[in-house]
């Protein structure tokens, strides 16, 4: 039974209650010495709190994400290095790196895959969405553009499945013409379980390379991509968004939009997004969305990029009137925020490209 599985969560709360009702009815029928029944009703006290507090740390976990399935919560998921250490057995890695990836159905219409870094020499989940109109034989020989979508910290891909319905947000905006169809592709930011701020950090973990390199070559091997930069953007929140605009503007030749939504303080870590605004400005275009009532994330942030942003660079902001640091305000914030990058993204469109394994 899965962590985060309405069943477990229902067994759960289904102990609490069990135990509450066993109290009420066993706390007056204790037999035996004193010390025994004292012993017997401290039992029943630390049943109830031990079963309320755990539907209470799923409920929350369900709803944040903050780990996906048992192997995650015990820190056997997305664990990161190279294949082949010296002195273990097993086959050589491949002269030529294999980023052909076998992604199986999940959930909300998304898919799955644990993908191999092979120049970051990290692994982890990547999650997909696809369009209705990937699958349609009119667009056989169609090529998309693709969204990279990164979660915050705490929290998983899997977190935008739990906090809202992102693949039903980008659909309404297609069917509604306020967005071309695309790809959603959701990496982890943490698949060596340590916040580098999206950087590549000598001994701990070369997290831009896995977003910027690894995932990007296994999805244009393994769907029907659109060329970088024209095809491709980055967007995300928290965190999430920190990193969105950190890749943005560090790597122009890979993504020509970014969106960072509610994104953390741009002025702190390894090469930050002011930083770069402020020293390098490359031809990009970025979005900065807040809410005045987000403590964590103020409309400052975006007006610190703003300030620091030098042509080619464009900067663009959107503001809410209200709504904290949390999914609620961040699921408002995504239908303008696909319809924006949407209109900085090539169309669908057929394009000769060298052969893949794309179906």
């Amino acid at each position: 039974m899965g962590l985060t599985s309405g069943w477990f969560a229902a067994l759960l709360i289904a102990a609490a209650v069990a135990a509450v009702a066993g109290a009420v009815l066993l706390w007056p029928r204790t037999r035996g010495p004193r010390v025994l029944q004292v012993v017997l009703r401290i039992g029943m006290i630390v049943m109830c709190q031990v079963t309320a507090i755990l539907v209470v740390m799923v409920t929350v976990n369900n709803e944040y994400g903050f780990y996906a399935s048992w192997d995650d919560l015990l820190g056997h998921a997305n664990s990161g290095g190279a294949t082949r250490q010296a002195g273990r057995s097993g086959p050589p890695a491949p002269e030529v790196p294999d980023y052909g990836v076998k992604f199986a159905s999940y959930s909300q219409g998304f898919e799955r895959a644990t993908v191999h870094g092979w120049e970051s020499g990290t692994k982890g989940d990547v999650i997909v969405w696809l369009p209705p109109q990937y699958a349609k034989p009119e667009f056989a020989h169609t090529r998309f553009p693709v969204i990279e979508v990164l979660h915050g910290i705490p929290g998983t891909p899997h977190s935008f499945l739990r906090g809202m319905r992102l693949g039903q947000i980008m659909q309404d905006q297609i069917s509604a013409g306020r967005a071309e169809p695309a790809i959603l592709v959701l990496p982890t930011i943490t698949p060596d379980r340590v916040n580098t701020g999206c950087a590549d950090v000598a001994g701990k973990s070369k997290v831009e390379t896995w977003l910027t390199h690894d995932v990007v070559k296994t999805i244009s091997h393994n769907f029907r991509t659109l060329p970088a930069p024209r095809g491709w953007a980055v967007m995300g929140i928290s965190t999430g968004g920190y990193c969105a605009a950190r890749l943005a503007l560090e790597h122009p030749e890979t993504f020509a939009a970014g969106a960072a939504l509610a994104p953390d303080d741009p002025s702190k870590g390894v090469r930050s997004p002011l930083w770069l605004a402020r020293t390098t400005h490359p031809d990009t275009r970025l979005l900065v969305e807040s809410s005045l009532q987000d403590r964590e994330s103020p409309p400052k942030f975006a007006d610190w990029i703003t300030g620091a942003a030098q042509a080619p660079t464009e900067v663009s902001t959107l503001e809410l009137s209200s709504g904290g640091h949390n999914w609620n305000t961040w699921g408002r914030m995504f239908p303008d925020a696909f319809t924006w990058v949407s209109a900085r993204l090539e169309a669908p469109r057929a394009v000769p490209l060298a052969p893949s394994a794309a179906p």
